[in-house]
């Protein structure tokens, strides 16, 4: 299967966020007693590594998928339409950043580019800088910039995602402190905030593996060569 590595490096990422869970629910006392200070500081602290599962998961996932496209050397004719926000990225950029003069050159270049008969260089690392804050909203848009459709799940989890982000940051950059952060939920509440990221990163792998296993990138023609 073409993630089976990302998948066992995730499971073994979450191993460890997962054991780090537990050893926080031994020292967190009954819920009728305070919490010690330096749980709570751990407990903020716990948005940090749980972000980082979040994080190092998406990348590798986007970063497999572009490889094992790229591996495959497509004329860019062959791809699907939406493919052509990946495929064209560099002649999108170069015409972002070109005067006006130039406006209709590069105008040309990109339209007469989807048709082309190129093998168009795709950089692995090209969401690198988009996903370096993961929001739900984040995570959509990558999704449908392959063509992939968008994750369908409760709004709760959306919420989630985007909390373990804003938590992160807080503590991470300074703006809150640990303790702060880590005194508003106790350990029940993390958990169930835990799940619901281990479900969206199992989601977004299951969305890319069917999407390369089906060729979805194609348009549906030369899916169809690719599989004779």
């Amino acid at each position: 299967m073409p993630f089976a590595i990302i998948k066992a490096n995730s499971r073994a990422r979450f191993s460890e966020v997962l054991f780090n869970l537990a050893n926080l629910e031994s020292l967190e006392p009954d819920v009728l007693i305070e919490v010690p200070q330096e749980v709570k500081i751990q407990k903020g602290l716990y948005y940090v590594h749980l972000y980082a599962a979040l994080e190092k998961s998406v990348n590798e996932v986007v970063e497999q998928a572009i490889l094992l496209i790229k591996n495959e050397q497509v004329k860019n004719n062959k791809y699907n339409t939406h493919f052509n926000v990946i495929s064209l990225h560099s002649k999108m950029k170069s015409f972002k950043e070109c005067s006006y003069k130039s406006y209709f050159k590069k105008s040309i270049d990109v339209f007469k580019s989807i048709e082309s008969e190129e093998c168009f260089e795709i950089s692995n690392t090209l969401f690198s800088h988009n996903l370096q804050n993961i929001w739900f909203d984040t995570i959509q848009e990558v999704l449908i910039s392959f063509g992939i459709p968008a994750l369908v799940v409760d709004p709760r989890v959306q919420f989630t995602v985007n909390e373990i982000v804003d938590k992160r940051n807080a503590v991470a950059h300074g703006r809150e402190s640990a303790l702060f952060i880590g005194e508003r939920h106790r350990m029940d509440i993390l958990r169930l905030k835990t799940n619901d990221i281990q479900l969206v990163i199992d989601m977004f792998i299951d969305s890319f593996e069917s999407y390369i296993l089906n060729h979805e990138y194609l348009k549906e023609n030369s899916r169809i060569a690719s599989t004779q």
